[in-house]
């Protein structure tokens, strides 16, 4: 049976729901995918960002307090050669390039040690989205011409949103599925609570950590967790099945919005495979399952 054009268009987005879902543990660590996600349902080139008063303060104070021993480096601020990044037009709220680029380079000093002297930022500036109500300014760091780490922070209050290590193994492992460690993964829960109490990745004392899935970026295989803090903040924390190297950590000021999106998709797609397995009734209403979570 030949399928209409809306059918076509609402199957669409049901495939772009399940991807969303089966993917959601590692779409946060990829910068570009939150405009990939904008540009499939076309209808999100900006939306309005309210911030409340006691964020506003963030960016000074990221200037103002340095990490312990860090120095700062001598890098090259440029432009990601991107059509989408070239058409994006910070406002005056935001702010600069330069500005966004020096809070990355101290969270990658903080986080992984790497100092970005003589090395090349490039900046892109990002519109507030579906998927990320705030606007950002996200960034490839380049170490001697490679892409090694990017970050985003927000491009007004200048909270860290996230920061990645990307890297290729030379060596050529499996990053397929292992269903021994999602039973038990309690070296890694261990690793992740010790992890994010030392870099102090909730803002304060850890709560709880729970395992979220497994990924995997280039050919190297990961493992996710949620940190929850005491204090309500909740962020996801991506470490190597190869060797335990910490991947990523996408931070509560962008993790919760990350949540928000998933369950809205996760609604959508239930709202949609319900509409396709039930009878329609009425005006042209379907019968739908009452949502469920596990």
């Amino acid at each position: 049976m030949k399928t209409s054009s809306s059918e076509g268009k609402r199957l669409k987005k049901t495939v772009l729901a399940a991807a969303l879902l089966i993917g959601a543990t590692t779409m946060v660590f990829q910068g570009i995918t939150q405009i990939a996600v904008a540009a499939e349902y076309n209808k999100t080139n900006a939306i309005p960002t309210n911030y409340a008063g006691s964020m506003e303060q963030s960016s000074t104070t990221a200037e103002n307090s340095l990490p312990e021993g860090y120095q700062k480096a001598n890098y090259r601020v440029g432009a990601i050669d991107l059509e989408y990044y070239k058409k994006q037009t910070p406002t005056s709220k935001d702010i600069a390039k330069e500005a966004a680029a020096e809070i990355g380079a101290q969270a990658l000093w903080s986080v992984y040690g790497v100092s970005l002297e003589g090395q090349v930022v490039e900046m892109g500036y990002q519109q507030a989205n579906e998927n990320l109500p705030r606007s950002s300014w996200y960034a490839d760091v380049l170490i001697d011409g490679e892409r090694s780490y990017s970050f985003t922070v927000d491009s007004v209050t200048g909270e860290l949103f996230s920061v990645v290590r990307e890297r290729t193994l030379k060596e050529k492992v499996s990053v397929a599925y292992d269903a021994t460690l999602a039973q038990n993964p309690q070296e890694y829960i261990e690793l992740a609570k010790k992890t994010a109490e030392t870099l102090n990745v909730v803002h304060g004392a850890v709560a709880a950590v729970e395992y979220n899935g497994q990924g995997y970026g280039n050919n190297d295989p990961s493992i996710q967790f949620d940190i929850k803090g005491e204090n309500g903040e909740v962020a996801l924390m991506s470490f190597s099945r190869y060797d335990k190297t910490l991947c990523g950590i996408s931070y509560n000021a962008e993790y919760k919005y990350t949540l928000e999106y998933i369950k809205r998709i996760e609604q959508e797609l239930q709202r949609e495979l319900s509409n396709r397995s039930h009878p329609i009734t009425g005006e042209g209403e379907a019968i739908l399952k009452p949502l469920t979570h596990p």
